[in-house]
């Protein structure tokens, strides 16, 4: 006798669709323009534009002045990078100066920037005047960058008493300055008297060129006014974002509903056409924290090939629609990231490099092997074909053999190679990552693979050990193994979606399953509001070896984290029940 849906559950189709709607309703694919607003964390990148604020003239010079704040006595590295000669000063000492011509060189990393120039400098508890003197070298770019690893350091216009408030929230720095010197080598050596007077209001001339203390020139930046704190807003450049984009493109896929394609036609359309003006802020007005600023050149699968997968949905289903050619183009860009250029371990599989060089993330299955195994929908090479279903069965078994556990058949959130004795916690959303994972793979490959009796096997297993911690009303603790951590939505219906599936597939058996599916579905919809809104989601989580940590992580409404989780597994139970 099956279980049935219990009498307070809608049908998961119409739980979908609801969830759908809601989003709809809550999504305006349009930016709203704001004054950039620099971060105080020196850890971030701190960019100046002289250029900007006093023109492209060479042998001109500017000042530059900020403090740099510290809760205590320290030395710390500064990095920097400039276009021009630079002298620069930290509490009137002089810490580096260099008068030849140069460019700005840097390395984008997974989650910073490291620039090319370091120096070491003291700091006392408190604030810190750095002064930056910056003579242009050409007529074309003048810019200096600043950054430094010690998270403690703030930056920021904090003992300039005659600066509002507000003004300290649109810029760490003030300048002046802009006035043609004869010799860069002298200018340095002199010490002009905007350099000691700290009167803001005075007013300097340097061969009747008359000159003040100002800000820089302000730049505007994309904001989202819907924009929620631990995850934004459904219209970002972001995994989760997209993976709502994705669910709604197959709920329309699935009910034929014209606004649910839409809407996954307009996200898409959204990133396409707003990809150049991103661009153009990061890269020339280097807003490297500015909103959706992650489009430009990340090296994380959370902004390439996951963000992809509704653009590869749409150009697998439909051959004519008006904008193939830009999905295309997008799509092959991430293609040749993910299979040329990501970061891998040698036996194969995405690993990164942080929180330390070639830490493997279980997220990162589900972050790139959707991707890599619907790829072969769009290529008609069969030796591509094949390569490609090999890369995404092989990437499986590495991911396992690293990450799974032998004993408890669960995944850990993720497995430093420099400290295989770590041991991460099983966190419930990131086990979810990498067995929804597997049933990607095992759905996109021949069932006369090699590895798919291997991958089936882990599956199962999984799937076994997971039942072992299911909580009596049908859901699965945030920490997989500790019944005393708090019950969670997203990665529970992730779950329920894989054991769905299983049984959809012919992967495990119908009569035994089938009510375990219902019985954690009907867990699932409770966590679901009549307008649509869904609840207990676990905020975005890093990695980290103490499972308080993941404890300790908010559980918010409506997180998109989570609402295309219980969406998908809406689906495959609206499946499992109609077969």
């Amino acid at each position: 006798m099956f279980t049935m849906l219990n009498a307070s559950a809608q049908s998961p189709i119409a739980v979908s669709e609801k969830i759908a709607d809601y989003i709809i309703d809550h999504t305006t694919f349009q930016y709203r323009l704001q004054f950039y607003q620099p971060s105080h964390l020196l850890t971030e990148l701190q960019y100046l534009d002289f250029g900007r604020s006093f023109g492209n003239i060479k042998n001109t010079l500017a000042f530059a002045v900020t403090d740099i704040h510290s809760s205590k006595d320290t030395t710390v590295q500064l990095e920097f990078s400039t276009t021009s000669a630079v002298m620069i000063q930290l509490n009137k000492q002089m810490v580096y100066k260099n008068i030849q011509p140069t460019q700005l060189k840097f390395e984008r990393n997974e989650r910073n920037i490291v620039l090319d120039k370091k120096t070491m400098v003291n700091l006392h508890k408190g604030n810190n005047q750095l002064l930056i003197k910056s003579v242009s070298n050409n007529e074309k770019d003048w810019k200096f960058l600043l950054s430094c690893g010690d998270t403690s350091l703030k930056i920021g216009l904090y003992d300039f008493i005659q600066i509002d408030n507000q003004v300290t929230k649109y810029t760490n720095f003030l300048v002046t300055g802009g006035f043609c010197i004869t010799n860069t080598e002298d200018a340095f050596k002199v010490e002009f008297p905007n350099e000691n007077n700290s009167d803001l209001t005075s007013v300097y001339n340097y061969n009747d060129f008359q000159y003040v203390w100002t800000i820089p020139k302000l730049e505007l930046t994309p904001a989202n006014p819907n924009a929620m704190a631990y995850w934004g807003a459904y219209n970002n450049f972001n995994y989760h974002a997209a993976g709502l984009a994705w669910a709604i493109a197959e709920l329309g896929k699935m009910t034929d509903v014209k606004a649910y394609k839409n809407y996954a036609r307009n996200y898409c359309n959204f990133i396409i056409n707003n990809r150049p003006f991103i661009t153009n802020q990061v890269k020339n007005f280097w807003q490297t924290n500015c909103l959706d600023f992650m489009m430009v050149n990340t090296p994380l699968l959370d902004f390439t090939s996951a963000t992809a997968m509704p653009f590869l949905f749409q150009l697998s289903e439909d051959s004519t629609f008006n904008e193939r050619s830009a999905y295309s183009t997008f799509y092959e860009e991430i293609k040749q990231y993910i299979f040329h250029q990501q970061v891998r371990l040698p036996e194969g599989n995405f690993t990164r490099k942080t929180p330390e060089i070639y830490t493997t993330w279980v997220d990162d299955m589900f972050m790139g092997l959707p991707f890599v195994i619907h790829s072969t929908e769009l290529t008609s090479d069969a030796a591509e074909k094949k390569s490609i279903q090999d890369d995404a069965a092989s990437q499986v078994i590495a991911f396992t053999n690293i990450l799974l556990d032998k004993k408890d058949s669960l995944f850990h959130h993720a497995k430093m190679s420099a400290h295989p004795e770590i041991q991460f916690p099983y966190w419930l959303r990131a086990n979810g990552w990498g067995l929804w994972a597997i049933t990607e793979v095992l759905k996109g490959l021949p069932k006369n693979h090699v590895y798919y009796p291997a991958i089936l096997k882990i599956y199962k297993a999984n799937v076994e050990a997971l039942l072992k911690h299911q909580d009596k009303n049908g859901l699965w603790h945030n920490i997989i193994n500790i019944p005393s951590s708090r019950v969670e939505t997203s990665g529970s219906a992730i779950i329920t979606l894989a054991i769905a599936r299983g049984i959809n597939e012919g992967w495990l058996d119908k009569d035994r399953y089938r009510p375990i599916a219902i019985n954690a579905w009907n867990a699932v919809s409770k966590k679901i509001e009549p307008d649509g809104e869904v609840e207990d989601i676990i905020v975005g989580s890093m990695t980290n070896q103490d499972y308080h940590y993941y404890e300790n992580q908010p559980l918010v409404k409506n997180d998109s984290h989570g609402m295309f989780c219980v969406m998908m597994c809406g689906l495959e139970m609206s499946k499992l029940l109609t077969n």
